[in-house]
């Protein structure tokens, strides 16, 4: 889709469009120059601009180096809204990682969290959550690291809920509780465990074919993070605890733990940031951007073009991942333009169907015995229905096709299963399919074949998963009333 604007375009007067910078859930961002020769960025709020409002004129007077700093929002004779604020010409965070597949490393990795630690720390002490922390997010510049785009800020409640606070950030770095309503830091302490796994690896910790495979793995899966040296793997265990009461309650004690051990602070005391600073004035340059006189470095041309074999193909995988990477930010912009009730062009029952309790932010898995009785209800359901029709054989056979077929059909639930307020769902959080039903009621024979292992598997398994369960892909839950 083309930008509403060009080079040279005045939609806001005082200001001259000098080019498009980028697009986002809910406007377009231009490099422009102001009358006096100011060089500013101009956000044109294209959709819902009170959304965005409301989050921006919460920050409008914050004044943190560490921040990107918001001058001013005006209305064009047109009635549209723009947002005037500080350029910046260096790298953002993400394009750092698509330079870096492997990861950043500990030392780059630390000096990240040091510092964004400043900038959150900033918007928490005055009430603020920014809630759409990634790397897309975050710029470096002339040694300081710095947070934009306040458009989700919001000031820390724990009980506000609304029609458009559902599925709020970008889905890779959503907490669990993300589409409960509460605004609190803990939203922001868990964005960043994820960047700093990112910064390291080079990869989110949680990633899934569809933005509801992800939403169900931030919900029940735990970070792979063994190979991490420490602090780092415990610092981000933590920080990605599916209990906000678990994580850390301040930005800095996070900060504190990575900077506690002293290899890590002995790395940051010898680490020169010219190697950051030359990277974000190449990409002023390749973005076009003017850089001060005397400050150029090489031409272009003078740059050589010829590259190893391996570093081409590591180029063109950076290329990929880069472009995955966006396409999930994009996802993440969908989401929150839903969020606000904007239409974002998907067709009527093409998206995830998440179930109530996945839509939650939390799950509580049905354990061993309340299963127990669940099944035992429903036996004796099929026995007297067996009984009345006279049916002597089969029994079993025919308690797996009522299971099979009302937990596809009916919410996820036998009538046992609802008598004890259990639901099964699946691994993604969605409403279990006849086929997925069907293949669980057959895995059934095989735990039980193994001399019932299948079922005691449940009773030591964080998910309370059983063998059948764990081969149709389905988990227990206990079921929103």
């Amino acid at each position: 889709m083309a930008y509403t604007y060009r080079h040279g375009d005045r939609p806001l007067d005082g200001f001259t469009i000098q080019r498009a910078v980028g697009r986002g859930g809910f406007g377009e961002v231009y490099y422009a120059l102001s009358d006096g020769g100011r060089e500013v960025a101009l956000k044109y709020l294209r959709d819902n601009p009170d959304v965005e409002l409301r989050g921006v004129t919460q920050c409008m007077n914050l004044n943190s180096p560490h921040l990107v700093q918001i001058f001013d929002v005006k209305k064009n004779a047109d009635g549209e809204y723009f947002i005037v604020m500080e350029y910046i010409e260096g790298q953002s965070l993400r394009e750092m990682l698509i330079a870096e597949p492997q990861g950043l490393g500990p030392q780059k990795a630390a000096f990240f969290v040091r510092e964004l630690a400043k900038g959150l720390g900033y918007l928490h002490d005055h009430g603020i959550v920014h809630r759409d922390m990634k790397p897309g997010n975050i710029f470096y510049e002339d040694g300081y690291v710095k947070i934009g785009d306040y458009g989700l800020s919001k000031f820390i409640s724990v009980s506000r809920h609304s029609a458009q606070t559902a599925s709020i950030g970008t889905v890779h770095y959503m907490a669990p509780e993300i589409g409960s309503g509460q605004y609190h830091r803990g939203i922001d302490i868990y964005a960043l465990g994820v960047m700093l796994y990112e910064m390291l690896l080079g990869r989110v910790p949680y990633e899934g074919s569809t933005m509801a495979e992800v939403l169900m793995k931030h919900l029940t899966d735990q970070p792979a993070v063994d190979d991490l040296p420490e602090p780092f793997a415990a610092v981000i265990r933590k920080a990605l605890a599916k209990d906000p009461k678990d994580r850390y309650q301040t930005v800095g004690e996070m900060a504190e733990e990575v900077l506690g051990v002293k290899t890590v602070r002995e790395s940051l005391a010898g680490f020169d940031t010219v190697s950051l600073t030359e990277a974000a004035r190449r990409v002023a340059v390749e973005r076009g951007a003017a850089v001060p006189a005397g400050d150029r470095g090489q031409p272009a041309a003078a740059i050589p073009m010829a590259q190893p074999v391996g570093n081409a193909v590591e180029g063109a995988v950076a290329g990929v991942g880069g472009a995955l990477r966006d396409l999930a930010d994009r996802a993440g912009d969908a989401l929150k333009a839903a969020a606000a009730g904007v239409p974002v062009g998907t067709e009527p029952g093409s998206g995830p169907h998440i179930t109530p309790e996945a839509a939650t932010g939390r799950l509580y898995y049905a354990g061993f015995w309340i299963r127990v009785v669940a099944a035992f209800i429903d036996a004796v359901l099929i026995g007297v229905v067996c009984g009345l029709l006279g049916i002597e054989n089969g029994t079993a056979g025919l308690l797996l096709l009522y299971q099979a077929i009302l937990i596809a059909t009916w919410n996820g639930q036998t009538i046992g299963k609802r008598a004890v307020g259990i639901k099964v769902i699946s691994h993604d959080g969605r409403q279990v399919t006849l086929g997925q039903s069907f293949g669980r009621a057959l895995s059934k024979i095989l735990s039980t074949l193994i001399f019932m292992i299948g079922y005691l598997m449940v009773a030591f398994d964080p998910q309370k998963r059983g063998l059948h369960d764990r081969i149709a892909g389905t988990l227990h839950v206990y079921a929103v009333e």
